[in-house]
């Protein structure tokens, strides 16, 4: 099996990532508790490029565990899985939305038409980004890997990888 290679511009599988991510919609999220004990659930971010970089965005409950992880420990794990066997696995800094911006930039992405977007925003009623069960997730990746399944046929296992420059 060959060892990932980084990818020096995120350019080089934005297609590839802006695709999966699109196409599978659902993620597995983990993040971990203050004694270090991972949570998984399933999340629909969406992800955009933003200035040649990642950047996602979920509306998700505001629950005590999510408060809690999040304090203890901002950083999430992404990970998509195709039955076709795509892969993308995205590390993030997560943080909560508060900036109003942000938050009628994440409702503009969700209201957008099924499959990407939910289409139907009604929920927050007339209230919209100010009702108290809208919560925004902001997704800031440090770490994209992207691993198709056409790669499989050819026995070609090489991960592309991209880092931040931090």
């Amino acid at each position: 099996m060959a060892a990932s290679s980084p990818v020096v511009d995120f350019s080089e599988m934005a297609d590839d990532f802006q695709r999966l991510t699109a196409e599978i919609i659902y993620c597995t999220v983990t993040t971990v508790d203050e004694r270090h004990r991972p949570r998984s659930r399933t999340l629909h971010p969406i992800f955009e490029v933003v200035d040649g970089e990642p950047r996602g965005w979920a509306i998700t409950d505001r629950t005590p565990v999510k408060v809690r992880h999040l304090a203890a420990n901002p950083h999430v794990a992404c990970f998509y899985w195709s039955p076709a066997q795509n892969t993308v696995s995205i590390d993030c800094v997560a943080s909560w939305a508060t900036d109003a911006a942000e938050r009628r930039h994440a409702w503009a992405l969700f209201a957008a038409p099924p499959p990407v977007g939910w289409g139907d925003m009604s929920g927050y009623g007339a209230e919209g980004i100010d009702h108290p069960a809208f919560h925004v997730l902001r997704l800031q990746p440090w770490r994209v890997q992207i691993l198709l399944a056409e790669q499989f046929a050819v026995g070609d296992f090489t991960r592309r990888t991209w880092r931040a420059s931090l």
